[in-house]
């Protein structure tokens, strides 16, 4: 499943002394996107993170740097489900700049039940919308 890119802009604060995104701050600007995206695919922002039974946290993340994004460059993030598990969750975010691969994120996130805290099965709403 992919959606449209998510277009964004890279702020002041995104960067670090060298006047590049710091590289914890892609971490942040995939959430951002994610935030952006899931509701263009049918999931209301509510229904994803401030659902009342399920809570979906971060298992893993990771991610490849390829050039630097400065302040002031505008760029795009094309989100894609890279593979659903029975209670997971995994996520490709493409940074790209003109055109150009700029970062590769990749995120884990496990469902849990907000009661208990355990995992749970991906609910049948959000497998259908986000079906690979």
């Amino acid at each position: 499943m992919a959606g449209k890119p998510v277009e964004m802009t890279v702020m002041f604060d995104d960067a670090d002394g060298e006047n590049i995104v710091f590289f914890g701050n892609y971490f942040r600007l995939a959430h951002r996107a994610l935030e952006l995206w899931l509701p263009e695919q049918g999931i209301p922002w509510t229904e994803w993170f401030k659902n009342k039974d399920w809570g979906v946290p971060l298992r893993h993340v990771e991610a490849d740097y390829l050039q630097p994004l400065r302040p002031g460059d505008r760029f795009q993030v094309a989100i894609r489900v890279a593979e659903m598990g029975e209670s997971s969750i995994h996520f490709e975010y493409d940074f790209l700049k003109d055109g150009k691969p700029a970062a590769k994120v990749k995120t884990s996130h496990v469902f849990v039940s907000r009661a208990a805290f355990k995992k749970v099965a991906v609910p049948a709403i959000v497998r259908e919308k986000l079906k690979t």
